[in-house]
């Protein structure tokens, strides 16, 4: 009697630790970087890192010259230190934004008219969003953004 009891013992320890382990591979990882681009206050897009489903692209035009860009980065649930985002035509800056270390203040804002004048300043339709910081001094591409160009004329 007692080897039965072993018996059905070890048989239902091995269910519970398959049961774990088919459990534990399809869970989501805790932490890991990920991103957060708003148009006035409304998520445009997020993406985790971890991911690679490639560059998001999101659009302005005349209509968006009052906006506001809010970009929030999370190095595994922290706010970096030393934050910039910077917009570039290919590998050349086009302007550069840097965020004071300021508790509490997770998101940095730029004017959606300071990036469409950029656009039509420079001539390109598309430009690239980078975010860099002190845990990421090598920066990452977030976003490219594409002017709508039947507006462009229309900017003072």
């Amino acid at each position: 009697m007692q080897k039965r009891n072993q018996k059905r013992l070890s048989i239902v320890l091995l269910a519970m630790a398959l049961c774990s382990v088919t459990f534990f591979s399809f869970s989501v990882r805790p932490g890991g970087d990920h991103f957060e681009v708003y148009l006035n206050k409304k998520l445009v897009f997020q993406q985790f890192v971890t991911q690679t489903a490639g560059v998001k692209t999101f659009s302005l035009d005349q209509s968006h010259v009052n906006d506001q860009v809010d970009i929030f980065y999370s190095h595994c649930g922290k706010i970096g230190n030393k934050r910039t985002i910077v917009i570039k035509d290919g590998k050349n800056v086009l302007k550069q934004w840097r965020f004071a270390d300021i508790a509490g203040k997770k998101y940095m804002s730029v004017g959606a008219k300071e990036i469409i004048a950029l656009q039509i300043k420079n001539g390109d339709s598309k430009l690239s969003l980078y975010y860099s910081s002190e845990q990421l001094p090598e920066g990452r591409l977030l976003a490219a953004v594409i002017l709508n160009t039947d507006d462009n004329k229309a900017m003072p």
